[in-house]
């Protein structure tokens, strides 16, 4: 994965542990009096694991699928992988179809477990030296000795032996381990060049490469880190669920922020809609009591327009709708047998000698000139006895009052 600038990268030492300080555009320096507190201060600091805690085997996989998966599986096959321990994957050539990776699988170590959690990213020692034409780097690391090998700048493979001094054993481990890489193809030739970092004797330095062939070199002070474009992100156990409990926890706050965001947008338009309303609330009721009085003035007039008409308008009288209606009888066969008018509503029911009848007084008093304010229903003519039907029709007037008023 590629990471965020780092601006702290935390190195194993020679006996203790590096604090590196990376300010912008300026030269690493290193803090020799550092807390563990100081570590919070860091926004991106980058972890090196102890070289003994991180297995490291240099394979080729197939150039097709996913290396880490690849990688995993001829680890377990070959027994090499803990429990609980994951693998990672640096690429370091691709050659005739195949991929050559330095896999890597981390295991939980207790000397840097105080700063696991404050690490936002983690690498391995070797990649962060510069071999700078070298083939071989030995260093000190938390009083033990480690060495790596590199391929064209790459390290193709590195190891924490256990040794404090570079003596006969320690560089028989380098000899085996240049020769199995060299028959495994992942280096093209035996290594040519040492350097040693930190503090060896000279006496030391010569006996290492006249034991293994090599011209040498000594770096007293060891150097800054040298971060490489895409960090591993080798990560034990531990670190590894920290980092995903962090993660989650970020994921659940930026849920948390977007849904508090989308419930402050929505009660700002509900405040908005709610304002509004509010406002023609008012205006309605502005409007109201600007029209109540011409409002109550003009219910006044209706009112006794209503009580005046009856005394004033022949449709309201009546003997003058009982006129209106028997003139409209066409004939002597048709006759009335009940006349009603209360409060605005008409009944009249009657007999004719046959249906056609009927229907003709229905359409005649629904046309009369007199009878046009009123809203007619007629039932169906009923049957009565030989050449008589009966039949009943109901007219109300817009402001007839109901039975309830």
């Amino acid at each position: 994965m590629k990471s965020h600038t780092p601006d702290a990268v935390l190195r194993p030492g020679a006996e203790g542990w590096e604090l590196w300080k990376f300010p912008l555009k300026e030269t690493p320096l290193m803090d020799d009096a550092f807390s563990e507190k100081s570590l919070d201060t860091f926004a991106n600091l980058v972890l090196a694991l102890p070289s003994r805690s991180v297995l490291s085997i240099p394979l080729w996989i197939a150039s097709q699928g996913d290396p880490a998966e690849l990688a995993e599986l001829e680890l377990t096959s070959r027994h090499l992988l803990r429990k609980d321990a994951q693998v990672y994957t640096v690429p370091v050539l691709e050659k005739e179809g195949r991929t050559l990776v330095l896999a890597l699988a981390a295991t939980d170590d207790e000397t840097p477990h105080g700063y696991l959690k404050k690490a936002k990213n983690f690498e391995i020692p070797a990649r962060l030296f510069d071999p700078a034409g070298a083939d071989v780097l030995v260093w000190q690391e938390q009083g033990g000795l480690c060495f790596a090998i590199y391929r064209e700048e790459k390290c193709v493979f590195f190891a924490a032996t256990g040794d404090a001094n570079p003596g006969p054993a320690f560089c028989g481990a380098i000899a085996r381990t240049a020769m199995r890489l060299r028959s495994e193809s992942v280096i093209t030739r035996m290594p040519a060049k040492l350097r040693l970092i930190g503090d060896f004797l000279e006496s030391d330095a010569m006996s290492v490469g006249h034991a293994l062939r090599l011209d040498f070199e000594i770096e007293k002070q060891p150097p800054a880190p040298v971060l490489p474009t895409t960090l591993s992100a080798v990560a034990p156990p531990t670190a590894r669920e920290a980092l995903q409990s962090r993660s989650r926890l970020k994921r659940l706050a930026s849920f948390t922020t977007a849904g508090l965001a989308i419930y402050a947008v929505v009660l700002f338009f509900v405040a908005i809609d709610l304002g509004w309303q509010r406002f023609q609330l008012h205006r309605l009721h502005t409007e109201f009591k600007s029209i109540e009085p011409a409002s109550t003035k003009a219910q006044h007039l209706v009112t006794e327009w209503k009580q005046f008409r009856s005394a004033i308008d022949p449709q309201t009288f009546a003997i003058d709708q009982l006129a209106a209606v028997a003139s409209e009888i066409p004939g002597e066969q048709v006759r009335l047998t009940q006349y009603n008018y209360d409060k605005g509503r008409l009944s009249i029911a009657g007999e004719a000698t046959d249906v056609s009848q009927a229907y003709e007084f229905f359409e005649r008093v629904k046309k009369a000139q007199l009878l046009q304010d009123y809203d007619w229903t007629s039932g169906q003519p009923q049957l009565a006895g030989r050449n008589k039907v009966r039949f009943e029709m109901e007219g109300a007037r817009p402001d007839a009052k109901t039975g309830e008023e």
